[in-house]
């Protein structure tokens, strides 16, 4: 049985067994918005007020939100506060219905809202609403920021923790997470706040920075004895997994040290061939940077994900065939997620720091067929007034076969569809 029948007699396209869309709308319309809506493959919540909203949006990650204009009229101001009490809520999709212009849309600007739609007709809704219900791979972005964690006001726009990554496919229950920098403790404050399952799952390090590190020991998961987790990195010149984790976390450094986390881990110096796991493949190459630094390639139900927060792509000279080898390792790859941190001009400052020119990765994305590039590992000193000019530079790019370029942003989800090939 193929990765697709395996996946469609898991009963996850079922309706009632995986997609959610909880709608916000009072009582004088919500009839029309249950017949019109009925024509999703959804099962449909209706919030019952803003007390009930919030305790549902606290325990429950829905995969879609539909809200309407007479629900923020009357519970703007508290509906806006509840997006920055639960960090994970900006992942999910949000359609307003009513105008962009009106009064009180402004106070969802912390939710990802995907459309606004004016008027009766619900025939575009439903047809957005679907496109964010298809069986998908889903991509989330808990850190997306490099070299240090900042906490500034002017870089919340695109977020202050560092590198980390969790992808989610349908049918498994295993948590894959790649890098454990600052952004995976909200990734744990989540998985606590909305499981009572225990947790299984691998953890992909890509190097001992600490940028990409540095969340290892808040990660709640790892004090429940009930969860079970195995930890990834490359071999460094001093040591493996474990000796490498075990060095950071020492009483002289911090408090908490290997042997005090309850959680069964089991620590795995990652080897460069692929490894098949229960329902994906896993890889790496050895990046282009000051540490030994794997670039994890992910094939996962057909689809095939590139992970490289650090890797320094040269401009003129570079070490033996290695842009020849990476080129051929993205080559056709449907995501890759990689290091931008500098402009072209800073580079020429920067050679040999391991990280790239923004402009460079575009280049060499586009000349190798990948179809969606998000550039990552955000220096600390670029605010969000800088990143969002970068990031109207970078849409010029988006052409056959780069058919999506963007900056990655803390709390953002990317879906790939699942088709049959």
């Amino acid at each position: 049985m193929d990765w697709f029948s395996t996946f469609v007699s898991s009963n996850f396209l079922k309706k009632n067994n995986l997609y959610t869309t909880y709608v916000l709308a009072e009582q004088s319309v919500r009839e029309r918005f249950q017949k019109q809506l009925s024509l999703l493959d959804s099962n449909l919540i209706f919030s019952n007020g803003i007390s009930e909203t919030e305790k549902f949006l606290s325990q429950t990650q829905p995969d879609l939100i539909i809200i309407d204009r007479s629900f923020m009229a009357l519970h703007s101001a508290e509906f806006g506060k509840i997006s920055r009490l639960y960090p994970a809520l900006k992942f999910i999709p949000l359609i307003y219905i009513g105008a962009c212009s009106d009064e009180n849309f402004d106070l969802l600007k912390h939710y990802r809202i995907v459309d606004c739609f004016e008027g009766t007709d619900f025939v575009p809704v439903v047809s957005k609403a679907s496109e964010h219900l298809l069986p998908s791979v889903r991509i989330r972005l808990w850190g997306v920021r490099g070299s240090t964690p900042c906490a500034n006001f002017e870089n919340m726009g695109y977020g202050g923790n560092t590198s980390c990554v969790e992808i989610d496919a349908p049918g498994s229950d295993d948590l894959l997470i790649l890098d454990s920098g600052t952004g995976i403790r909200n990734l744990g404050n989540y998985l606590e706040r909305h499981n009572s399952k225990n947790f299984n799952g691998r953890i992909f390090i890509t190097h001992p920075h600490w940028d990409h590190i540095q969340g290892f020991p808040f990660f709640k998961p790892f004090y429940s004895s009930e969860n079970k987790f195995s930890i990834h990195l490359p071999e460094q010149y001093r040591g493996g997994a474990l000796e490498i984790l075990s060095g950071h976390l020492t009483k002289t450094f911090f408090p908490v040290t290997l042997d005090m986390l309850d959680a069964q881990l089991e620590y795995i110096t990652q080897k460069e061939e692929p490894q098949q796991f229960s329902n994906y493949t896993i890889e790496y190459l050895v990046a282009n940077h000051p540490t030994k630094t794997a670039i994890y390639k992910v094939t996962i139900c057909g689809l095939t994900i590139v992970y490289a927060p650090d890797n320094e792509l040269p401009l003129k000279t570079s070490p033996i065939r290695f842009l020849d080898v990476f080129e051929e390792f993205v080559k056709d790859c449907d995501l890759l997620i990689h290091d931008g941190q500098y402009t072209l001009r800073q580079y020429d400052e920067k050679v040999g720091w391991g990280h790239s020119a923004w402009e460079r990765v575009v280049e060499v994305a586009k000349r190798n067929n990948v179809k969606k590039l998000f550039i990552t590992h955000h220096d600390p000193d670029s605010n969000d007034d800088l990143l969002l000019k970068r990031e109207e530079k970078l849409k010029q790019y988006e052409s056959a076969p780069l058919s999506e370029v963007c900056l990655a942003k803390e709390g953002s989800e990317i879906r790939l569809p699942v088709n049959k090939k």
